[in-house]
């Protein structure tokens, strides 16, 4: 990754910087000609495409579960509110692909939708890293797995707070909780654009709306599928729920305490403590995150 030195909070507006810029401009094989007029060679066309084709296909690998039906993304929806504020952002355009195979009626509660990079489906080098996050309890399809799209675009409380009052509901992180993620994540020299980002369970049972009522079998496969799928270099996962679901034969204070990584389909996977919620409660957060930072920074080099 090249980073040796302390990474510091404040977010750069160099495409370089880890992928925590508020720029999503990347020129590539694009030139300014005559006029200003910005020419695309055959070459990002191709790559685009390509990169499409993966979302295609991830989203026809979502599509069998029905947890996302687009009739649920209004305008109040938080991928509706980012395509408004930030409509060149990578993720704005690229759901859309997404979303449109996700043609069908409600058949059971809604998940969270994963989160990608800009570069993560590309063949740009870089190494990827897929987080999973905790089971969602979204209400219903509408959200995104905790606040990850807005990231590398909103890094102030005023400017949190303008998204959430588009959003239109009581029951957003508070920006403290957002906040806290979001710079664990700098200080793990993780790179945005590398990274995919998911829950753990998330396929309901059929016809059920009640909170944590999961098809635990289905909910693995799905999970399984995307780390299949996405081929990541390292996983991590936040607390017992995603070790659970994909390893029950695992037990998350001996895992965390080792630090050691664990191998999770064949990839190396290395289990931190939740960061929000009753995480950060716990008597050893801060000793096991402590372990945690470390074997993951040892892990990105």
């Amino acid at each position: 990754m090249g980073m040796t030195s302390k990474p510091s909070l404040a977010l750069s507006s160099s495409s370089e910087h880890q992928g925590w810029s508020y720029l999503e401009r990347d020129m590539g094989d694009r030139k300014v000609i005559a006029g200003g007029e910005l020419y695309v060679s055959p070459r990002i066309n191709y790559l685009k495409n390509k990169k499409m084709g993966k979302i295609s296909k991830l989203a026809q690998l979502f599509a069998k579960y029905k947890i996302y039906p687009k009739s649920c993304y209004n305008e109040c929806s938080p991928v509706r509110v980012l395509q408004e504020m930030f409509p060149e952002n990578h993720y704005s355009k690229d759901i859309e692909t997404f979303l449109s195979y996700q043609k069908y009626k409600p058949i059971r509660r809604g998940a969270d939708l994963p989160w990608w990079g800009k570069k993560f489906f590309t063949k740009r080098t870089g190494r990827r890293i897929l987080i999973v996050s905790q089971d969602s309890l979204a209400e219903d399809a509408k959200s995104i797995v905790l606040g990850i799209h807005i990231m590398s675009s909103v890094d102030t409380k005023s400017k949190y707070k303008e998204y959430t009052d588009k959003l239109k509901t009581k029951k957003s992180f508070r920006f403290n909780s957002y906040n806290g993620i979001r710079t664990q994540l700098i200080k793990w020299n993780i790179n945005l654009d590398f990274l995919y980002f998911t829950d753990a369970a998330k396929v309901y049972k059929n016809g059920s709306w009640k909170n944590r009522d999961f098809d635990k079998q289905k909910s693995k496969e799905l999970l399984e599928a995307e780390i299949d799928f996405c081929n990541p270099d390292l996983i991590i996962l936040f607390g017992a729920l995603p070790l659970h679901l994909l390893d029950e034969s695992k037990n998350y204070a001996s895992v965390i305490e080792k630090g050691k990584p664990i191998l999770i389909k064949n990839k190396k996977c290395v289990v931190a403590p939740f960061l929000i919620g009753n995480g950060p409660t716990q008597p050893n957060f801060k000793r096991r995150l402590g372990i945690a930072t470390s074997l993951i920074r040892d892990l990105m080099f």
